[in-house]
């Protein structure tokens, strides 16, 4: 491997090195944010909870006995939820995502608070309390479509089975969609999953270019490194990782630990060709 490969995928590595996020002792102690408020029938409500002091320990992959969320008025938990694929490979981060959808029985409509809090032992920590709105599209509204074509939620479905395509269909007929850039990252994932890594790369690239500011956006962006890199495609996909250097929404993220590993194992790799 040439000089110029070889500063590249060292860059990755430093791109992604781990460094916790640090305590701010001004700032509430556990913050939930999201991106949006208003959504529609079956789309994904993604909330980012932040743990910013030494109170809250690392944040699990999932709610569970450490983290719960307080959804009003109470909804029933979604039997057999799975965290984000990206969140599920590190067992403890201060910065996590979490599809709300994935773990309770959302209904079609109406309007929900939502609070996280983390049980330290005889500690509660509380987050502030944000307020959502779910919207069932009408016969004609330009999203009724995308929403009727959805037949296997929670989305967690789509990673290993395509069923009747549905996410692939809605990209195709509806490409404006709000649910468009959630369907071309599951449709990453589900080629990815299938090794189909050309075709993955395709649609996570897509939803980086599309949707930069998207809350999945860096997580399409590690796909598509994970595929060069299953292709042996060392050059590219340190090209890819490098793209993350100094990125702040990583800090303290899974997905900051994730890109480390495979930084590091780029560099492993391109000391061998």
């Amino acid at each position: 491997m040439n000089r110029l490969c070889l500063s590249v995928v060292a860059l990755a590595v430093l791109s992604c090195a781990h460094v916790p996020a640090a305590a701010d002792d001004s700032a509430p102690p556990l913050r939930l944010l999201t991106e949006q408020k208003d959504f529609l029938t079956l789309e994904p409500i993604l909330v980012t909870v932040r743990g910013t002091s030494k109170q809250v320990p690392g944040l699990p992959p999932g709610p569970g006995r450490l983290l719960r969320f307080d959804v009003k008025p109470a909804l029933k938990p979604r039997a057999g939820a799975k965290p984000l694929p990206i969140e599920g490979r590190v067992d403890s981060a201060s910065k996590r995502t979490y599809d709300l959808l994935e773990w309770f029985q959302f209904p079609a409509e109406g309007a929900f608070t939502i609070q996280a809090l983390i049980h330290n032992g005889d500690t509660v920590v509380s987050s502030d309390t944000i307020s959502i709105t779910l919207r069932r599209p009408g016969k004609t509204d330009p999203e009724a479509g995308p929403v009727d074509r959805l037949h296997h939620i929670p989305w967690s479905n789509y990673v290993t089975d395509a069923f009747c395509g549905d996410t692939f269909d809605v990209v195709k007929r509806w490409p404006d969609s709000k649910l468009a850039r959630h369907c071309h990252y599951y449709n990453g994932l589900h080629h990815q999953h299938k090794k189909e890594y050309d075709k993955a790369v395709a649609s996570f690239r897509i939803v980086t270019e599309k949707h930069p500011d998207f809350t999945l956006a860096d997580a399409a962006q590690f796909g598509m490194a994970e595929c060069l890199v299953a292709q042996k495609k060392t050059e590219e996909a340190a090209a890819c990782l490098a793209k993350q250097l100094n990125n702040p929404r990583l800090a303290g993220s899974a997905l900051r630990v994730l890109n480390e590993r495979l930084g590091a194992q780029l560099l492993i790799n391109s000391k061998g060709q």
